[in-house]
């Protein structure tokens, strides 16, 4: 029988970081129309510990399912924090700007309500401003591999599973151009291939479902700082998103890079996650959670 006397008195010291958990929502689908019964789930952080199905941990779960104006509500819960951990509707996916096997840390799933250090940006629930999520209604989803490494001071370059002359690459070079203070990076996108081509994606696109017919260029170079919102070690800006094509429209891929807040001893810390269609479509529409094996990332 386990003894909780001592997570009494652990309870009523960690109680004082925690406050009451509310959080409005809304779904809305790529042309803003509501979703009605999206699944939602989400965890509630705390520093208590309770006891769920005869174990103690330091969050609790609450889920929750739109209603027909696509809008949700979470509550019965205490903690400091509050992270979406899914939104699900057969036949919808979200945005790729969502998707991940990990989550990103900072990214817009984490909602914080109390600062232990008084640090960072407080979260403030508000019944008539819900937070907006959006889900693409799938038409005719196709194979996609969906994958993503961790690169350093130059990016990953992107081979599919095949003969190199077969499938050629890009190559993503990062030259760190700030400080510790002010970081800022110049990010030079190349194709490879000799009819391939890269073009920045519309930052206003979530979703980047459909490659670009035309505008592709040998090269893109831009510069790239996180917005200021949070410098914290470890919290990522932004994404830089961009489409590329291979030699002769072999294949087309939407992909993201994410730039972490610099830390003491590592000037550049990135990462990129894409979606490739190895059949030479534009259409990068996809079931995410039935992806093509992983190509090689070297």
């Amino acid at each position: 029988m386990i003894d909780t006397s001592p997570w009494v008195e652990h309870n009523a010291i960690a109680a004082r970081f925690d406050t009451r958990v509310r959080f409005w929502g809304r779904v809305v689908d790529q042309n803003g129309d509501p979703v009605k019964d999206a699944e939602i789930a989400a965890s509630v952080t705390t520093l208590r510990l309770v006891k769920v199905n005869g174990r103690y941990q330091e969050y609790s779960m609450l889920t929750a399912r739109s209603t027909a104006d696509g809008s949700f509500k979470l509550e019965g819960a205490e903690g400091f924090s509050l992270t979406i951990e899914q939104i699900h509707k057969v036949s919808y996916v979200l945005p790729s700007a969502y998707q991940a096997g990990t989550r990103w840390p900072g990214a817009k799933y984490d909602y914080r309500y109390l600062s232990m250090d008084g640090q960072g940006k407080i979260f403030t629930p508000d019944m008539s401003k819900p937070e907006v999520f959006h889900l693409w209604k799938l038409g005719k989803p196709e194979p996609l591999v969906i994958g993503g490494d961790t690169s350093g001071l130059n990016g990953p370059r992107l081979y599919l599973n095949a003969p190199p002359e077969v499938y050629r690459d890009i190559s993503m070079m990062v030259k760190d151009v700030g400080t510790i203070q002010a970081p800022q990076w110049e990010v030079t996108v190349t194709a490879i291939d000799p009819d391939g081509g890269v073009i920045k994606a519309d930052p206003t696109d979530i979703f980047m479902f459909s490659a670009p017919e035309s505008g592709y260029s040998d090269s893109i170079k831009f510069r790239y700082g996180p917005d200021g919102s949070d410098q914290g070690l470890g919290d990522p800006g932004a994404p830089v998103r961009f489409f590329v094509r291979s030699h002769g429209g072999r294949w087309h891929t939407a992909a993201e890079y994410f730039f972490f807040s610099p830390e003491q001893n590592v000037r550049i810390r990135s990462k990129m996650r894409y979606w490739l269609n190895p059949s030479g479509s534009r259409n990068l529409e996809h079931d995410a959670a039935h992806p093509l094996p992983e190509p090689i990332l070297k």
